[in-house]
């Protein structure tokens, strides 16, 4: 398998898996400003969230190119 089909593959699962992992770990703000909105996270941890991803997409990827070359 190429490396461009490689990468494709791993931005594909990184977004599936970032956008899964966005509402992990969020809590309400307690002091809400005027102008503010109630949803809105105090602390997103989004580096945390990035890394993490990151690294399990490595992970998925090896064993999805694995699975379409047929060695699995």
């Amino acid at each position: 398998m190429a490396l461009f089909e490689c990468f494709v593959i791993y931005i594909v699962i990184w977004w599936v898996l970032f956008f899964i992992s966005l509402p992990l770990g969020v809590k309400k703000s307690e002091n809400l400003l005027p102008g503010h909105d109630s949803g809105a996270p105090e602390k997103t941890y989004l580096w945390k969230k990035f890394i993490i991803v990151s690294l399990i997409t490595l992970i998925f990827t090896y064993i999805a190119v694995l699975v379409l070359q047929g060695n699995i």
